[in-house]
């Protein structure tokens, strides 16, 4: 097998369009980059370049030969920069999204403790319901609700933590006054509470069978906390889409009854986003591994329930 250094030696010569430029480039001798090319081009057995006292021309094969080398050369430097990163200690700035409610307040919670354990590293907290372009708004992680395949979403790595199963449920009173739904259909013509508040806001349903329906609601009732949703259903003001674990002590205690019980809204997932794992920084990488731990943690406690978790998700 070659020496490694020779191809990125050919590739410092050809990029910087001599021996002389690239031996100051690189801060290896003329003499020995002319003895390993010259050495490379008798073990492969063809001209990469042609040289004379006047002139330096890189043969078809050397051109070709070079992107290759080009790209390995690349990929040498990634990896090196990674290893370095991946040893370095954590520091510098992370910038976070986060969904508002128990998710939030328990990440700034143990914030101190994570930055004790970190001295050199910074936190920039985004509360919000807003969903960040990571790439274009310089954004490290974000702790997100919803389905992943959201448009843009395609080249963000996904770390789980929880899957949220939603159904329909209103309260005894208004279904007693305005009448059950039988059919998804007939939703249209109830009160609906909505987390958008635009025209042509939609609920995608999916019956046990496995068949999917796709309604159109125009709420009465607007707001993305899931709180108001839950508390405006309770007092009968209309046809909630509420997480079931939300909504299972109101059920329980009658405050609420499921509707379209055989119908349930699509599964969604309160996941960490970021960009890449590829050259992670440290930094960026240690917040990673506490977020996850201590939203998981939120999860399993007794007194937080996941509707506290997801509020505004």
């Amino acid at each position: 097998m070659h020496d490694l250094n020779d191809f990125r030696y050919f590739e410092a010569v050809v990029r910087n369009g001599g021996f002389n430029a690239a031996a100051r480039d690189i801060g290896v001798a003329k003499s020995t980059l002319s003895r390993r090319i010259l050495a490379l081009e008798q073990d492969l057995g063809v001209r990469l370049i042609e040289r004379t006292t006047h002139s330096f021309t890189v043969t078809a094969i050397g051109q070709d030969f070079y992107e290759k080398c080009r790209t390995a050369v690349m990929e040498l430097q990634s990896a090196e920069m990674m290893a370095t990163s991946l040893s370095a200690e954590p520091r510098g700035m992370v910038t976070v999204s986060s969904l508002p409610g128990a998710c939030a307040a328990t990440l700034g919670a143990n914030l101190p403790s994570f930055l004790a354990q970190y001295p050199k590293v910074q936190v920039r907290l985004l509360i919000g319901m807003r969903r960040f372009d990571l790439a274009e708004e310089h954004v490290d992680v974000a702790i997100r609700g919803g389905r992943l395949d959201q448009p843009g979403d395609s080249d963000l790595v996904v770390k789980r933590i929880a899957e949220i199963e939603s159904g329909l449920v209103a309260s005894p009173g208004y279904l007693a006054s305005a009448g059950k739904p039988v059919t998804p259909d007939d939703l249209t013509r109830l009160q609906t509470i909505g987390r958008l508040g635009q025209d042509g806001e939609q609920w995608r349903l999916l019956h046990r069978t496995g068949e999917m329906r796709t309604v159109e609601i125009a709420p009465r009732i607007v707001s993305p906390s899931l709180s108001v949703h839950a508390q405006a259903a309770k007092n009968d003001g209309g046809i909630a889409l509420l997480p079931q674990q939300f909504t299972a002590s109101m059920i329980r205690s009658g405050d609420l009854v499921r509707v379209l019980p055989d119908w349930a809204g699509e599964e969604e997932t309160l996941h960490i986003a970021f960009t890449s794992r590829r050259a992670m920084l440290p930094a960026v990488r240690v917040f990673i591994d506490f977020a996850h731990a201590q939203l998981r943690q939120l999860l399993r406690g007794t007194c937080v329930s996941l509707a506290d978790f997801v509020d505004a998700a």
